[in-house]
């Protein structure tokens, strides 16, 4: 809700709460109880995002779901399509590899969302490895870190990022999958070097302050370790690559996708290509 606040050019915002019926009813509560004390929930959420200062109108729709109709995620994704959203937000609890491959609804609507789709980890989320350092007075898009592979799904993901005239700073960033012993590394790493610098300049001629990085490495510790030594506050990422879908093939969206949400505490903005 905090992180609502600060989505460049936000006019309304549609809340959102799936009731389960099967699992309410297993808890004992029924459905009817649940859905009276969520529509409570859910003005209390109307009234933070009014209090906030925003103009908010909101579209709020808690339904009932039986096992035929599908997962909470496709719900989701369907009040999505039928409000014509421009951009879901989730919360995430970062409980780890267990939900990424079990059917965590985060996961499923990154999986199958069709739109941009911000991820916003709970404060005070344990992370392993990176520090929460981010501090609370920046805007949450006012330094974008951006990995980028070169491909043409990662090009779509900049053409999107430059319609966000509020954002401060870019960190560009290439990592090289770092393999032992490689006499071709200095060739990856001239290349690279070309490649994000071009781009680099791109994004200045648009009018952005922008610095750009070059690491070798497993990518998605890279990523994050450098968004906590560069104070990012947002993580900008296509879930397609050409250098990333790897080891699972067109079975998931790109593991280095579901690794950097999995490890980072920062908000993560997946953006898919646009459809064509």
């Amino acid at each position: 809700m905090e992180c609502i606040r600060e989505i460049p050019g936000i006019r309304e915002v549609v809340l959102l709460h799936v009731v389960d019926t099967i699992s309410s009813l297993k808890s004992g509560a029924g459905p009817g109880v649940e859905i009276e004390h969520v529509k409570g929930l859910v003005a209390q959420h109307e009234q933070i995002l009014r209090n906030l200062g925003l103009t908010v109108q909101s579209n709020v729709d808690v339904m009932e779901i039986a096992v035929h109709e599908g997962t909470i995620g496709a719900r989701i994704l369907k009040t999505a399509e039928r409000e014509n959203v421009s951009m879901i937000v989730m919360g995430t609890r970062g409980k780890g590899l267990h939900d990424l491959f079990l059917g965590s609804v985060s996961t499923y609507v990154l999986h199958h969302a069709t739109i941009p789709l911000l991820l916003v980890k709970s404060p005070g989320t344990e992370v392993a490895g990176v520090p929460a350092n981010v501090p609370e007075t920046q805007p949450v898009f006012s330094k974008l870190l951006i990995p980028t592979d070169f491909s043409a799904p990662a090009g779509d993901l900049l053409q999107f990022v430059k319609e966000i005239k509020e954002i401060e700073e870019i960190i560009l960033v290439h990592v090289i999958p770092e393999e032992k012993n490689n006499p071709r590394l200095p060739e990856y790493i001239s290349n690279a070097t070309k490649k994000i610098g071009a781009i680099r300049d791109e994004l200045v001629r648009a009018g952005f302050s922008v610095q750009d990085s070059i690491r070798t490495g497993y990518p998605p510790e890279e990523i994050n370790l450098i968004a906590g030594q560069e104070h990012a506050t947002l993580i900008a990422m296509s879930p397609l690559g050409e250098g990333w879908i790897r080891e699972l093939k067109e079975l998931f969206v790109g593991s280095t996708t579901y690794a950097v949400v999995r490890r980072a505490d920062l908000p993560v903005l997946i953006v898919r290509p646009a459809q064509k």
